[in-house]
């Protein structure tokens, strides 16, 4: 990289460097990209989408001499001062696909070098012992990408806790309680001084140099003039009369609408997210339609959202203006809640006593009766609290207890007091382990195949996150069936499960077969979520490609408001046209229909037809 050396600017300003930036973005062509490294004055800077006032603490930043800027990258307000550094990366690589993942292993492996334990967050932050140190955002002007990112060196942390006014929203989705137990600096673990850091950090970026006095300081300062001026940093925020807001996979996202007789005459979208292109376009297609479901649909059906905001689907802003669709529930989907609670309480009882999970119960399945009675249920390990929070799922969302050590024994003793012929056992996602919980699932294999061992074994697993390690060690256990859910097809990936991946999913399957051929493999989806028949039967290719014996294909059913809206009710000769194909593709099992869920007719599943 172009390492462009600013240490003797006297100008300790975010108006100068972000000049610096758009000046070499706009007129120094090169291939090569080009690191810069730089801190400033006590500045909160906004994110480009953020509304100014709602962000800070404007009374404790003005006591405190400390600057405001709006920066031109999305993200959120972050403080920053001469103990913080600030990095700027402008690449002409503007995929989009992982694009803090892609573009942040290098900074990752950087602080690696340098002895600090730093891993990244899944979205945009770097961490030292869970605790951030680092955020991240970019911009996109022309064919070139700028990355914004922030280093907690030896910063003021009393003035970041208190000139920032975080979203309760925020906190709650990062299942913390405050912004000073998230944050941490690096020299806490990095003993020398910051002069040393500065050098040893830029080294292993640059591999050439250039002052910046070489460059055309008044193109700087033309291009910097605009971050000082007050309309820029603060904005206008004319009144709304309504107003719709959530934390969603792409971030928060605030929707602001002026109405007049059910017409939209204003529309603004602010919040942390990271936007792609201009946002302006997509506002203004709102602009003159009517505030039903129906003309929003409409609306959304010529956009393609995540043109304009990273990671935001049609489906997700459509379900953030919560808009009433009538879509009636077929008769075929209902359940007799009444009957289906007094045959099963006797097992919750069971299982609330020695604090055990089932699916069953966490995902409101609508099988619960069937299941029990036939000998099938399925366990859930390693708590009830996921740390992803897909869009689809009603397990809750946060920070996990730590994993329960009696919990094999626990899940033997139900499985011996329930008859089961037939157990399932699956997990919340732990990425917070070292391993993903996958030694847990060792553990309660073993268990079960000591003591129960009449009892078949099917096992539920995350993605371990691309572990090969993690994975074998379930493998090497043995149970007789192993299950990883695609649950939708690619093209809607990244709108219901935005933490995960399905290339990844499917070498995981894939895996499965190359360790051990003589376990079955499994995968389930949903229906219901937008997906095509075309779709659903080129998954069912995908999945025999990699050898899978089994899948499930059932309605998905929107658990709450909160989570991803319903698209349409599949119809049963659909379902029944998917079970026919599927068996044409050599697929040992397949169960298809409106209830069907990834353990409905598990063991009938294992032995097959």
């Amino acid at each position: 990289m172009l390492y462009i050396n600013t240490t003797k600017n006297p100008l300790k300003t975010c108006s100068f460097y972000f000049g610096l930036e758009e000046h070499l973005i706009k007129d120094k062509h090169q291939d090569e990209d080009i690191f810069l490294l730089w801190n400033v004055l006590p500045t909160v800077m906004i994110g480009r989408h953020q509304l100014t006032t709602q962000e800070i603490n404007e009374s404790y930043v003005k006591q405190n001499d400390i600057e405001i800027v709006r920066r031109s990258s999305g993200g959120g307000a972050v403080y920053t001062d001469l103990g913080c550094f600030q990095f700027s990366i402008i690449t002409s690589k503007t995929k989009t696909d992982n694009l803090f993942k892609r573009h942040l292993k290098k900074i990752v492996d950087a602080f690696q070098n340098l002895g600090i334990d730093a891993t990244f967050s899944g979205r945009n932050d770097i961490l030292l012992n869970g605790r951030k140190f680092s955020g991240t955002a970019e911009y996109i002007v022309k064919n070139k990408m700028v990355i914004h990112g922030t280093i907690l060196f030896n910063s003021n942390l009393t003035h970041l806790v208190n000139s920032l006014n975080p979203d309760e929203q925020k906190l709650s989705s990062h299942a913390i309680k405050s912004v000073k137990s998230r944050v941490i600096n690096i020299s806490d673990v990095y003993k020398k001084p910051l002069e040393t850091f500065y050098k040893e950090f830029v080294d292993q970026f640059k591999t050439s140099e250039l002052d910046y006095q070489e460059l055309d300081q008044s193109k700087i300062n033309y291009y910097g003039d605009k971050y000082t001026k007050h309309e820029w940093n603060y904005g206008k925020n004319p009144k709304f009369t309504l107003i719709r807001k959530d934390k969603l996979p792409a971030g928060l996202i605030e929707l602001k609408l002026k109405l007049q007789n059910k017409i939209i005459k204003d529309f603004k979208i602010h919040g942390d997210f990271f936007s792609l292109k201009k946002i302006t376009p997509l506002e203004n297609a709102f602009i003159d339609k009517v505030w039903t479901h129906r003309s929003m649909k409409k609306v959304l059906k010529d956009i393609q959202v995540d043109e304009y905001i990273l990671n935001l689907s049609n489906n997700e802003l459509l379900d953030l203006f919560n808009l009433k669709k009538n879509i009636r529930k077929p008769d075929y989907l209902k359940v007799d809640l009444k009957n289906l609670n007094k045959k099963t309480k006797q097992i919750k009882t069971l299982l609330k006593q020695h604090e055990l999970h089932t699916v069953c119960q966490e995902a409101n399945c609508p099988n619960q009766l069937e299941c029990f009675s036939n000998g099938t249920a399925t366990f859930m390990i390693l708590g009830d609290t996921c740390t992803r929070n897909c869009r689809f799922c009603d397990v809750k969302f946060g920070r996990p207890k730590p994993v329960d050590k009696n919990e094999p024994k626990n899940i033997v003793y139900a499985v011996k007091l329930m008859k089961l012929k037939h157990v399932v056992v699956t997990s919340v996602d732990r990425d917070d382990l070292d391993d993903f919980g996958a030694g847990h699932f060792k553990d309660v294999i073993n268990h079960l195949k000591e003591e129960t061992p009449d009892v078949t074994i099917e096992v539920l697993i995350p993605d371990f996150r691309g572990d090969l390690d993690a994975l074998k060690t379930v493998v090497d256990a043995k149970p007789d069936v192993i299950n990883h859910n695609l649950e939708t097809i690619p093209r809607l990936y990244q709108s219901i499960t935005p933490q995960a991946n399905y290339n990844d999913s499917l070498t995981l399957l894939k895996r499965v077969k190359e360790l051990d051929p003589n376990i079955l493999t499994k995968s389930g989806v949903m229906v219901g979520l937008g997906e095509t028949k075309d779709e659903i039967i080129s998954l069912m290719d995908d999945l025999r490609a990699v050898d899978c014996d089994i899948l499930t294909i059932g309605q998905y059913l929107r658990p709450s408001s909160k989570h991803i809206e319903i698209d349409r009710y599949v119809d049963l000769e659909e379902f029944d046209d998917y079970k026919k194909i599927g068996k044409e593709k050599g697929f040992r099992f397949i169960a298809s229909g409106p209830k069907v869920r990834s353990s409905y007719q598990a063991i009938n599943q294992f032995e097959g037809e």
